[in-house]
């Protein structure tokens, strides 16, 4: 009865964190963390006693497995953020491609802010030469778009309008990469390659190059350093993010690691 109770409780756990999964990494990152170290170290001592029936015991090693690929994926993530940070250096470029956040109001948030002082900077460093684009659509009920608001914060510190070029129609860091492309190469007249920086957040980094590796582009870019305690909710909410975009390939992985220790319980 102690091994049925307790496989309810540590179910009704599990449950939460697979469909509170954002939520819970976002809001209380530390604890859902520990939470699910503690349940890795606990399934693992009960996968190696075997006492307890074979039924909770399948249960038990699925659990494992699920909470083993999140903690490796969270732990390989958190590492290529870092990885990047220290990789990234500061080169030449014909144009700044600032990437967008969501805002709930007309002050521009925190994070976005950091995106767009480091753009700032990067710009005078190279003389004004460079072409900003400002990229995001409409993630709020307000009709300003992320563009539009990161253009008048540019505004505000010194750069002219003429050097800034709005791309408001992407809803994703997917979209924000598209669309900025055909935006450059409508504006870019020489025969050469453009040099483009990509400037976000340093949580964004590992994702956004990602995308950009699926779409067959090679741009520099420099991570815009955000404040602790802005940065891990972030952190932690991106990394529900790559769950979410290798669901299948992260389903597979689970999958493989069930089947590999139920034959070795065998």
């Amino acid at each position: 009865m102690g091994y049925v109770l307790l496989t309810v409780i540590v179910g009704i756990i599990e449950l939460f964190f697979i469909f509170r999964t954002r939520y819970m990494f976002s809001r209380h990152p530390f604890l859902t963390t520990g939470v699910l170290i503690i349940l890795l170290v606990l399934f693992f001592v009960h996968i190696v006693d075997c006492k307890a029936p074979t039924m909770i015991l399948y249960f038990v090693i699925v659990l494992f497995s699920i909470d083993l690929v999140l903690m490796a994926i969270l732990l390989g993530y958190v590492f290529y953020v870092y990885y990047f940070l220290k990789k990234a250096k500061f080169e030449d470029a014909d144009y700044l491609l600032v990437l967008g956040t969501s805002f709930i109001t007309k002050r521009v948030p925190p994070v976005m802010q950091e995106r767009l002082d480091t753009t700032v900077e990067v710009f005078h460093r190279l003389h004004d030469r460079p072409t900003i684009i400002v990229s995001g659509g409409h993630s709020s009920e307000l009709s300003m778009s992320e563009a539009s608001l990161m253009q008048d914060y540019l505004i505000k510190q010194g750069v002219p309008t003429s050097k800034i070029i709005l791309e408001n129609r992407s809803l994703n860091t997917m979209q924000n990469l598209e669309y900025s492309a055909i935006l450059l190469k409508k504006n870019w007249r020489e025969k050469s390659s453009p040099r483009v920086m990509i400037i976000t957040s340093e949580f964004h980094i590992p994702r956004t190059l990602q995308y950009l590796r699926t779409l067959g582009i090679t741009v520099a870019y420099l991570p815009a350093r955000t404040l602790p305690v802005f940065r891990w909710p972030a952190m932690f909410r991106e990394f529900t993010a790559i769950v979410w975009y290798y669901r299948y390939t992260v389903i597979s992985v689970i999958f493989i690691i069930t089947i590999l220790l139920l034959s070795a319980l065998q």
